[in-house]
Protein backbone atom coordinates (compact mmCIF):
# COMPACT_ATOMS: atom_id res chain seq x y z
CA UNK A 1 0.00 0.00 0.00
CA UNK A 2 1.56 3.25 -1.11
CA UNK A 3 1.01 6.59 -2.85
CA UNK A 4 2.70 8.21 -5.83
CA UNK A 5 2.34 11.92 -6.62
CA UNK A 6 1.59 12.89 -10.21
CA UNK A 7 2.94 16.02 -11.85
CA UNK A 8 -0.16 18.01 -10.87
CA UNK A 9 0.20 17.03 -7.22
CA UNK A 10 -2.48 14.35 -7.24
CA UNK A 11 -1.80 11.42 -4.91
CA UNK A 12 -2.41 8.09 -6.69
CA UNK A 13 -2.96 5.05 -4.49
CA UNK A 14 -1.48 1.70 -5.50
CA UNK A 15 -0.69 -1.72 -4.09
CA UNK A 16 2.04 -4.20 -4.97
CA UNK A 17 1.55 -7.90 -4.38
CA UNK A 18 3.33 -11.11 -5.22
CA UNK A 19 6.84 -11.80 -6.44
CA UNK A 20 8.74 -8.58 -5.77
CA UNK A 21 11.78 -9.79 -7.70
CA UNK A 22 9.81 -10.88 -10.76
CA UNK A 23 10.23 -8.97 -14.00
CA UNK A 24 6.78 -10.18 -15.09
CA UNK A 25 4.32 -7.55 -13.86
CA UNK A 26 0.55 -7.67 -14.22
CA UNK A 27 -1.40 -4.45 -13.88
CA UNK A 28 -4.98 -4.75 -12.62
CA UNK A 29 -7.16 -1.76 -13.52
CA UNK A 30 -10.62 -1.23 -12.01
CA UNK A 31 -13.55 0.17 -13.93
CA UNK A 32 -15.36 3.51 -13.81
CA UNK A 33 -16.57 4.13 -10.23
CA UNK A 34 -14.56 1.10 -9.11
CA UNK A 35 -11.74 0.78 -6.60
CA UNK A 36 -9.03 -1.72 -5.73
CA UNK A 37 -10.79 -2.34 -2.43
CA UNK A 38 -13.57 -4.14 -4.29
CA UNK A 39 -12.63 -4.98 -7.90
CA UNK A 40 -10.27 -7.81 -8.97
CA UNK A 41 -9.79 -8.49 -5.24
CA UNK A 42 -10.35 -12.25 -5.31
CA UNK A 43 -7.86 -12.60 -8.18
CA UNK A 44 -4.96 -11.03 -6.30
CA UNK A 45 -3.86 -13.97 -4.14
CA UNK A 46 -3.81 -16.64 -6.88
CA UNK A 47 -2.22 -14.36 -9.48
CA UNK A 48 0.41 -13.15 -7.02
CA UNK A 49 1.90 -16.65 -7.00
CA UNK A 50 3.24 -16.13 -10.51
CA UNK A 51 3.30 -12.37 -11.06
CA UNK A 52 4.31 -9.13 -9.48
CA UNK A 53 0.88 -7.52 -9.24
CA UNK A 54 0.27 -3.80 -9.46
CA UNK A 55 -3.23 -2.72 -8.38
CA UNK A 56 -4.13 0.96 -8.91
CA UNK A 57 -6.99 3.24 -7.89
CA UNK A 58 -7.76 5.48 -10.85
CA UNK A 59 -7.59 9.24 -10.38
CA UNK A 60 -10.50 10.43 -8.25
CA UNK A 61 -11.45 6.88 -7.30
CA UNK A 62 -10.99 4.96 -4.06
CA UNK A 63 -8.04 6.36 -2.16
CA UNK A 64 -6.64 8.35 -5.10
CA UNK A 65 -7.07 12.12 -5.26
CA UNK A 66 -7.91 14.27 -8.25
CA UNK A 67 -6.49 17.79 -8.34
CA UNK A 68 -7.89 18.33 -11.85
CA UNK A 69 -11.32 19.80 -12.59
CA UNK A 70 -12.68 16.52 -13.94
CA UNK A 71 -11.78 13.13 -15.37
CA UNK A 72 -10.08 12.85 -18.75
CA UNK A 73 -8.79 9.54 -20.16
CA UNK A 74 -5.47 10.95 -21.37
CA UNK A 75 -4.71 12.31 -17.89
CA UNK A 76 -5.58 8.95 -16.32
CA UNK A 77 -3.30 7.10 -18.72
CA UNK A 78 -0.47 9.52 -17.94
CA UNK A 79 -0.99 8.74 -14.26
CA UNK A 80 -0.46 5.05 -14.92
CA UNK A 81 2.58 5.65 -17.13
CA UNK A 82 4.10 7.94 -14.50
CA UNK A 83 3.56 5.32 -11.82
CA UNK A 84 5.20 2.65 -13.98
CA UNK A 85 8.20 4.93 -14.47
CA UNK A 86 8.33 5.58 -10.74
CA UNK A 87 8.38 1.83 -10.05
CA UNK A 88 10.91 1.16 -12.86
CA UNK A 89 8.48 -1.17 -14.63
CA UNK A 90 9.42 -1.45 -18.28
CA UNK A 91 6.44 -3.51 -19.44
CA UNK A 92 3.22 -4.95 -18.08
CA UNK A 93 0.46 -7.39 -18.82
CA UNK A 94 -2.85 -5.61 -18.25
CA UNK A 95 -6.17 -6.96 -17.06
CA UNK A 96 -8.70 -4.16 -17.13
CA UNK A 97 -12.39 -4.10 -16.35
CA UNK A 98 -14.74 -1.64 -17.98
CA UNK A 99 -12.91 1.72 -18.22
CA UNK A 100 -9.74 -0.06 -17.05
CA UNK A 101 -9.66 -2.08 -20.28
CA UNK A 102 -10.13 1.07 -22.35
CA UNK A 103 -7.29 2.82 -20.53
CA UNK A 104 -5.12 -0.26 -21.02
CA UNK A 105 -5.69 0.00 -24.77
CA UNK A 106 -4.87 3.71 -24.72
CA UNK A 107 -1.70 3.02 -22.75
CA UNK A 108 -0.55 0.53 -25.38
CA UNK A 109 -1.30 2.99 -28.19
CA UNK A 110 0.63 5.73 -26.34
CA UNK A 111 3.64 3.52 -25.60
CA UNK A 112 3.37 0.18 -27.47
CA UNK A 113 6.42 -1.38 -25.81
CA UNK A 114 4.93 -0.99 -22.34
CA UNK A 115 2.05 -3.45 -22.84
CA UNK A 116 2.83 -7.08 -23.59
CA UNK A 117 -0.76 -8.34 -23.52
CA UNK A 118 -4.17 -6.91 -22.66
CA UNK A 119 -7.48 -8.29 -21.42
CA UNK A 120 -10.44 -5.94 -21.83
CA UNK A 121 -13.36 -7.30 -19.83
CA UNK A 122 -16.74 -5.60 -20.00
CA UNK A 123 -15.26 -2.62 -21.84
CA UNK A 124 -17.64 -0.34 -23.72
CA UNK A 125 -15.99 0.90 -26.92
CA UNK A 126 -18.89 1.82 -29.21
CA UNK A 127 -21.11 4.63 -27.94
CA UNK A 128 -24.24 5.73 -29.77
CA UNK A 129 -25.74 9.08 -28.75
CA UNK A 130 -28.70 7.17 -27.28
CA UNK A 131 -26.49 4.85 -25.19
CA UNK A 132 -24.40 7.77 -23.93
CA UNK A 133 -27.50 9.77 -23.01
CA UNK A 134 -29.00 6.83 -21.15
CA UNK A 135 -25.77 6.24 -19.23
CA UNK A 136 -25.31 9.91 -18.29
CA UNK A 137 -28.89 10.00 -16.99
CA UNK A 138 -28.17 6.97 -14.83
CA UNK A 139 -25.05 8.69 -13.51
CA UNK A 140 -27.02 11.29 -11.63
CA UNK A 141 -26.20 10.98 -7.92
CA UNK A 142 -29.65 12.06 -6.74
CA UNK A 143 -31.41 9.65 -9.05
CA UNK A 144 -28.95 6.92 -8.19
CA UNK A 145 -29.46 7.45 -4.48
CA UNK A 146 -33.22 7.07 -4.89
CA UNK A 147 -33.28 4.09 -7.27
CA UNK A 148 -30.24 2.15 -6.04
CA UNK A 149 -29.60 3.15 -2.41
CA UNK A 150 -27.49 0.06 -1.72
CA UNK A 151 -25.16 0.91 -4.62
CA UNK A 152 -25.02 4.55 -3.51
CA UNK A 153 -23.99 3.40 -0.04
CA UNK A 154 -21.31 1.20 -1.60
CA UNK A 155 -19.93 4.17 -3.54
CA UNK A 156 -19.85 6.23 -0.36
CA UNK A 157 -17.80 3.53 1.35
CA UNK A 158 -15.37 3.06 -1.55
CA UNK A 159 -14.83 6.71 -2.50
CA UNK A 160 -15.79 8.67 0.60
CA UNK A 161 -19.13 10.00 1.79
CA UNK A 162 -18.07 13.57 1.02
CA UNK A 163 -17.01 13.04 -2.58
CA UNK A 164 -18.89 10.14 -4.19
CA UNK A 165 -21.59 12.41 -5.59
CA UNK A 166 -19.03 14.65 -7.31
CA UNK A 167 -17.28 11.57 -8.68
CA UNK A 168 -20.52 10.24 -10.17
CA UNK A 169 -21.09 13.58 -11.92
CA UNK A 170 -17.53 13.50 -13.26
CA UNK A 171 -18.13 9.94 -14.46
CA UNK A 172 -21.17 11.14 -16.41
CA UNK A 173 -19.06 13.87 -18.03
CA UNK A 174 -16.41 11.28 -18.89
CA UNK A 175 -18.97 9.06 -20.64
CA UNK A 176 -20.16 12.04 -22.66
CA UNK A 177 -16.55 12.88 -23.54
CA UNK A 178 -15.78 9.32 -24.67
CA UNK A 179 -18.91 9.14 -26.79
CA UNK A 180 -17.83 12.24 -28.71
CA UNK A 181 -14.02 12.21 -28.49
CA UNK A 182 -13.08 8.60 -27.76
CA UNK A 183 -10.81 6.36 -29.78
CA UNK A 184 -11.82 5.69 -33.36
CA UNK A 185 -11.53 2.23 -34.87
CA UNK A 186 -8.79 3.52 -37.16
CA UNK A 187 -6.66 4.46 -34.17
CA UNK A 188 -7.64 1.57 -31.89
CA UNK A 189 -6.92 -1.09 -34.49
CA UNK A 190 -3.30 0.02 -34.74
CA UNK A 191 -2.72 -1.98 -31.56
CA UNK A 192 -0.14 -4.72 -32.04
CA UNK A 193 -0.15 -6.60 -28.74
CA UNK A 194 -2.27 -9.64 -27.91
CA UNK A 195 -5.75 -8.45 -26.90
CA UNK A 196 -8.56 -10.53 -25.44
CA UNK A 197 -11.99 -8.90 -25.53
CA UNK A 198 -14.12 -10.51 -22.83
CA UNK A 199 -17.86 -10.01 -22.39
CA UNK A 200 -20.72 -11.72 -20.60
CA UNK A 201 -23.58 -13.02 -22.68
CA UNK A 202 -25.94 -11.17 -20.33
CA UNK A 203 -24.03 -7.89 -20.27
CA UNK A 204 -26.58 -5.07 -20.05
CA UNK A 205 -24.22 -2.49 -21.56
CA UNK A 206 -22.29 -4.33 -24.29
CA UNK A 207 -24.00 -6.52 -26.90
CA UNK A 208 -21.95 -9.55 -27.89
CA UNK A 209 -21.86 -8.39 -31.52
CA UNK A 210 -20.08 -5.18 -30.41
CA UNK A 211 -17.43 -7.15 -28.56
CA UNK A 212 -17.01 -9.40 -31.58
CA UNK A 213 -16.59 -6.42 -33.89
CA UNK A 214 -13.96 -4.94 -31.59
CA UNK A 215 -11.98 -8.17 -31.22
CA UNK A 216 -11.92 -8.82 -34.96
CA UNK A 217 -10.42 -5.39 -35.64
CA UNK A 218 -7.22 -6.16 -33.73
CA UNK A 219 -4.42 -7.99 -35.56
CA UNK A 220 -3.93 -10.21 -32.51
CA UNK A 221 -7.44 -9.99 -31.13
CA UNK A 222 -9.53 -12.75 -29.59
CA UNK A 223 -13.04 -12.90 -28.18
CA UNK A 224 -14.36 -14.66 -25.09
CA UNK A 225 -18.07 -14.78 -24.26
CA UNK A 226 -18.80 -15.84 -20.70
CA UNK A 227 -22.16 -17.53 -20.07
CA UNK A 228 -24.42 -16.08 -17.41
CA UNK A 229 -22.17 -13.04 -16.78
CA UNK A 230 -23.63 -9.54 -16.46
CA UNK A 231 -21.85 -6.16 -16.69
CA UNK A 232 -21.01 -5.70 -12.97
CA UNK A 233 -17.68 -7.32 -12.15
CA UNK A 234 -19.29 -8.97 -9.14
CA UNK A 235 -21.01 -11.19 -11.70
CA UNK A 236 -17.61 -12.45 -12.87
CA UNK A 237 -16.61 -15.55 -10.95
CA UNK A 238 -13.04 -16.52 -10.18
CA UNK A 239 -13.36 -19.45 -12.56
CA UNK A 240 -12.91 -19.71 -15.45
CA UNK A 241 -11.60 -16.13 -15.65
CA UNK A 242 -8.53 -16.86 -13.53
CA UNK A 243 -7.49 -19.73 -15.79
CA UNK A 244 -8.06 -17.57 -18.86
CA UNK A 245 -5.93 -14.74 -17.42
CA UNK A 246 -3.12 -17.11 -16.54
CA UNK A 247 -3.03 -18.82 -19.92
CA UNK A 248 -3.59 -15.72 -22.07
CA UNK A 249 -0.96 -13.59 -20.33
CA UNK A 250 1.59 -16.41 -20.15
Amino acid sequence: MAYWKSDDGTQIYYELHGRSGSEDTMLLLPGLLGAVSAQWREFVEPLAKNYRLLHVDLRGHGRSENKAAGLLPDRMVQDVLGLLDHLNVDSVRISGYNLGGYLGLMLHLFEPRRVRSLIMHGTKFYWTPEAAEQMTQQLDPDRLGERAPAYASQLAVQHGAARWRALVRQAADLVAYLSENGLTEEIAFRAQCKILVSVGDRDELIPVHEAQRLSRGFDQGALMVLPGVHQPIQSLGLMPMLQVMQSFHR
